[in-house]
Order: structure tokens, then sequence, then C-alpha cells
């Protein structure tokens, strides 16, 4: 595979012992074994990684360098005074750029370690990772100001460059917090991004978490996240995706504890050739739990979506209830959106539905804005951004709100939406 060919040389340059040793070599020998998936795997049938075995990526701790004064003018644009950035620079951590984390929140290396992996990517991150690292919040810790991992990557050698991030995030006990986990980049020569975060909840913390894909079109961008939610915890969460030429993030989220309730959101805006896939599992391993998932992309140009989203309510989790709904808004006929909702349910005593739309703008809202006197040119925009903003609004910190929200203004301005 030619993206674990300079493991060794990566390892000679990034020595480490004892139980990181052990598990970035348990990682490269899962990923040599299992290879890249395909498409003729269930998990991955409507998304092609192919590009990805024909592409020289090099891990870039092979080549590491400060960002130039251009590259800091861009990271600053990617940073909100309303938020506590801490700052990635190809990977790692960038003192001057980020921000103290606020009191009760710690961080330091993981030093705890597993031998399993959810697959070859999962692995191929855990076999490329430095530092991974570990942020701590004590029991009953309320911390208002959102905390923004912001990770941005530049091409500043020649060579094509391989980020992995790898982060875990502890929330202890009746504890409030929000975070979010950004992804930029300089557009230039491809990069890939491989991340992996788990999130622990602990019982009667509020968390909100936001993951924020917005890398530069050259990129490709995969992700996984693992929430895991202790009892009577809540728990919103909202993948973001407008950025990159392909991308694809999984997220697999475990009631673990009776009484949690969670909100699991995502909003895409796509274009030209662009290709984003959602594929999330919300596993209620135990009763009592609720969970509501709402997804709602826009597909321009001959862009593509991807919603694979599996609800899995298990023996004797009784009085589960569970709402999936996955809605795609096509500008362009040769834009493609492939949706597949779907509940595996072994107890009786359960609340669950599930559904997609595949459609163009509603005609009869067209049409009442047009008898208004609005025009099309300007009641397309208004009708396909009411349509995504619905989901941002959701979200119950209105600062996060308003940096979506600037996000999407962005993207707006390049869709064809003048009807």
């Amino acid at each position: 595979m030619n993206l674990l060919t300079t493991y060794d040389k990566f390892s000679l340059k990034n020595p480490a012992a004892g139980a990181l040793a052990t598990f970035r070599q348990a990682a490269h020998d899962y990923a040599l074994h299992k290879g890249l998936p395909t498409r003729n795997q269930e998990d991955w049938h409507y998304t092609s990684v192919k590009t990805l075995a024909d592409k020289n990526f090099e891990p870039s701790s092979l080549h590491t360098t400060a960002p130039s004064h251009d590259t800091i003018l861009e990271i600053k644009k990617c940073l909100n005074a309303d938020f506590t950035n801490i700052v990635f620079f190809n990977g790692v951590l960038n003192k001057t750029l980020s921000d103290e984390l606020p009191a009760g929140m710690h961080l330091t290396e993981l030093s705890e370690y597993t031998d399993q992996f959810d697959d070859t990517f999962d692995a191929l991150n855990a076999a490329y990772v430095v530092r991974p690292l570990k942020i701590s919040v004590g029991s009953e810790v309320s911390v208002d100001k959102p905390v923004n991992f912001v990770f941005f990557t530049a091409n500043e050698a020649t060579a094509q460059l391989m980020v992995t991030p790898r982060v875990r995030i502890e929330v202890g006990a009746r504890s409030a917090v929000k975070f979010l986990e950004s992804y930029y980049g300089s557009v230039g020569s491809p990069y890939f991004v491989n991340s992996v975060m788990d999130l622990h909840v602990g019982e009667s913390a509020k968390v909100s978490y936001v993951r924020v894909q917005a890398e530069a079109l050259a990129a490709i961008n995969i992700g996984r996240t693992r929430i895991h939610v202790a009892k009577n915890a809540n728990v919103e969460s909202l993948a973001f995706a407008t950025g990159a030429g392909l991308s694809r993030h999984s997220l697999d989220v475990v009631l673990k504890g009776a009484g949690s309730d969670s909100q699991i959101l995502g909003v895409y805006a796509v274009q030209g050739s662009q290709h984003v896939d959602n594929t999330t599992l919300i596993d209620h391993a135990v009763g009592e739990c609720n969970t509501t998932q709402l997804y709602k992309g826009i597909l321009d140009g001959e862009s593509r979506a991807v919603f694979c989203g599996k609800v899995l309510i298990r023996k004797d989790a009784q009085k589960a209830n569970s709402a999936q709904l996955n809605n795609n808004l096509i500008l362009n006929t040769k834009a493609e959106a492939d949706s597949k909702p779907s509940l595996e349910i072994y107890a009786d005593d359960v609340k669950a539905a599930h559904g997609s739309t595949v459609g163009q703008l509603n005609k009869e809202e067209l049409f009442y804005l047009q008898s208004r006197a609005i025009p099309k040119s300007k009641a397309v925009p208004m009708l396909s951004y009411g349509f995504l903003s619905e989901v941002i609004y959701k979200l119950s910190d209105e600062r996060t709100q308003k940096w979506l929200s600037r996000h999407l203004d962005e993207v707006f301005n390049k869709l064809h939406l003048n009807g």
C-alpha cells in the first residue's frame, strides 16, 4: 500500500517506546493486512478511495516546517475571537497561534492505547501518529466559550502531505462544554487529512461538538468520530462539510447510560466534482435513551453526496426512542445523492423512524415568493439557504451558529442559485 511505504522512514525519524510503539506497529500490521477499502464492501459501496492509492502522500512529520508569513495570515482568517482557538499546523500544535485552555481543562499526551481498529483509516491514523493528545475536563466544570481545535494544512514543502490528528476528549460528570474540530488548508498541491476523535461524555454532562470540514478542494479528508454517552448526559453534534474534493466522516455514537439525549445533525454543500460521504452509527446499547438525527445537503454541478445512517437498538434496550432523516436538495441534474437510512432493532418496546428525500426546490414555495414580487433570482437562494440554515440554528450556542452561517455564506456565493 502506497500509504505505508514510508512507515520505516517515519519510525526512524519519530521513534516511539512502550505502549505507543506497540500501538503504532499493531496499527501498521492491521492496515497492511486489510488494505484500502473497495466499493465491493458494503460500508464503502458509494465511495471510492482509489485516488489514495494513485498518489504518494508522505507523513507531515517528515517535512516539518514553520508556517510562512502568508500562511499565518491564512490561518488567522480561520480563527474566531469568540472561541478559544487551539491551532495545529500540519498536525503539530502551534503554541504561538493558540490560546490558553480555560480553567478546568487540561491537555496531555495520551498514554493508554487500544489494540482494536474500526477500519484501515483508523489504523493508518494510529500507525503514523506522533503525539496523540488527551483533553481532560474535570467534573462539574462549566466553560461557556467554545473551544475550537483548528487543523490547518499547507504544502510548504514539495511533498504531498498526510496529516493524522488523533485526539481523545474526556468530559467529567455534570460538566458543560462546547467543542469544535475544524479543518482548513491552503490551495495548492493535494494533501490528505486522516483524523480520529474520541469523545467520552460523563454522567449528566452537557456537550456540544461541531466538526467543520472546509478544506481546500485539492484535499482529501477522512475522519472518524466516536462519541460515548453516559447516563443522563446531553449531547448535540453537528458535522459541517463544504470543502475537499473527497471527504468522508464516520460518526459512531454509543449510548451507554439510561436517560441520555443526543441530537445528531449534519450540513453539507458541494459543487463541481466534490464527493462527500456521511456514514453514521447510532448504537442504543441501553434503553430509555433518545436520539434525533437530521442531515441536510445541497448539491450543485456534478457533485455527489452519500448518507448511510444506521440506528442499532440492542436487545433489552427497551423504551429507546430514535428518529432519523436525510434530505437532499439537487440544483443540477448531473448531481447525485445516495441515501441509505436503516434501522436494526432487537427490542420490542421502542419508537423508531427513518426517512430520506432527494429532490428539487418546492415549486409552490417558489411560486409563493414570486407572487410577492420576489424575483426567481432571489427566491431560489432564499429557499436554498433556509433549507440548510434550519439545521445550523438547532444548535444551542449562538456564536457557533453565526460562525457556521459565515462559512455557509461563502459557499453560497459560489453555487449556481440564480434559478
